[in-house]
């Protein structure tokens, strides 16, 4: 295929924004297929080129229609892409014609029509669009560096042409022989000349693509695969391991045979007649693995606290339920506060931890002193109790905005003080 037409492929699926996985996905064909028909190494047929006309929403001419010089009908380049023109050497006659030695076939000729690419990067490669934006970049600096080369070496044949004509004038005149002849001879030999010099050059640029591609393709593919194998390996490996130490630590006979004993101990507890509190065996279970937990990290976050203070309220509420029912009475009525010390665990150990009091629920610890005291104290005497209830209430109250505006206030003169010493200090 001719490479402006090849060019104008590429111009016009860089125009539409799309990247050459996208156009293939688009037309049901290869990235590799886009890639050659961009690199002239391959055509387009017919329905593709019917179909990319569409994509575009232009003709098929329009598609096909690259300007060229040579839409005329007169050879203006040559097969292997090198100008048959004399004004690009320094004639202004006729076109030279295309020097085709006889003893080379097609394929050494052009070289660059037979490549196959060996490997094709695997679909869904992570790295498809980094390849595909890293060989425009590669290509575009590559095409820049050799268009100036061609710039440069256009020049130097041109005035060495030049110079060789006026030679070959003054030595046809002096040999009296005619000029003209002489100067179709030497465009002949050098046309011979800048056709296998093409043909070199395309022959190892086509190895070298050939070459890059193949490299390309056997890391993403040797990429991919070990991605997979390992990754997955790797996985297995991990899984195992975890399941194995147990996560991170071993399991003992204790925690194997934990459940089977608090089971036992339920139904030993029913055929004696405590079947309450002999039910709460089972909160031992989450406290046993929890404190184990906490106590082997450090952190007593990890503990279920509330399910401790189930534990302890029912378990001894049901205990003197057996023994006294005026006692289980008082013990319902005051230790169901033991609830309210849950928000105190978990923010007293944070607020510790971070060395900001503020943390702490001190409202809650409030509530828990006003309603126990006045429990106790109606234990006591009503009338005491009564006091407590209708008076304390303020005085309690007060205290929580006093907590945080004395607390904030303290904080904010210590931050204030460390920001001067660290002012005078720079």
């Amino acid at each position: 295929m001719n490479i402006e037409i090849a060019n104008r492929l590429r111009q016009m699926r860089n125009k539409n924004g799309l990247s050459q996985e996208e156009l293939a996905a688009k037309m049901g064909v290869s990235r590799q297929a886009v890639s050659k028909w961009e690199r002239a190494e391959a055509s387009p047929d017919t329905e593709n080129l019917i179909l990319l006309a569409k994509l575009y929403g232009i003709s098929i001419d329009e598609l096909l229609n690259t300007d060229s010089s040579g839409s005329s009908g007169s050879p203006q380049t040559s097969s292997s892409g090198v100008s048959l023109k004399k004004d690009d050497y320094g004639y202004q006659s006729e076109p030279i014609r295309e020097a085709v030695p006889e003893n080379y076939t097609d394929k050494e000729i052009y070289p660059g029509a037979a490549a196959q690419e060996s490997t094709s990067i695997p679909q869904g490669s992570p790295f498809g669009a980094d390849i595909e934006e890293d060989e425009q970049k590669a290509s575009g600096g590559l095409g820049d560096t050799m268009g100036k080369a061609g710039i440069a070496i256009g020049d130097i044949l041109n005035s060495a042409g030049k110079k060789i004509e006026d030679g070959l004038k003054k030595a046809g005149s002096a040999n009296g022989k005619d000029w003209e002849t002489n100067v179709e001879n030497f465009c002949e030999g050098l046309n011979k000349g800048i056709d296998k010099a093409g043909r070199a050059i395309e022959k190892s640029i086509d190895k070298l693509e050939k070459k890059i591609d193949e490299s390309d393709n056997k890391y993403n593919y040797n990429y991919s695969c070990n991605y997979s194998s390992t990754g997955s390996q790797s996985a297995g490996k991990s899984k195992k391991a975890k399941k194995a130490a147990g996560n991170g630590r071993p399991m003992t006979l204790l925690d194997k045979t934990l459940p089977i004993f608090v089971t036992g101990f339920f139904f030993l507890t029913c055929t004696i007649g405590l079947a309450h509190p002999g039910w709460t065996v089972f909160l031992l279970i989450p406290l046993y693995y929890t404190g184990k937990e906490a106590l082997r990290k450090r952190n007593p976050m990890i503990f279920c606290y509330p399910v401790l203070c189930a534990f302890v309220y029912f378990t001894i509420g049901g205990f003197l339920d057996h023994l006294w029912n005026g006692l289980a009475e008082a013990w319902y009525s005051l230790m169901w506060l033991l609830f309210l010390t849950i928000p105190l665990y978990y923010t007293i150990y944070p607020a510790i931890k971070k060395r900001n009091p503020l943390i702490f629920c001190y409202p809650v610890l409030c509530v828990i002193v006003y309603i126990g005291m006045g429990i106790l104290l109606s234990g006591l005497s009503w009338w005491i109790s009564e006091r407590w209830f209708a008076f304390m209430w303020a005085p309690i109250g007060l205290t929580i905005p006093l907590y945080y505006i004395v607390l904030s206030h303290y904080r904010n003169q210590k931050k204030a003080s460390a920001n001067n010493q660290g002012t005078v200090r720079n």
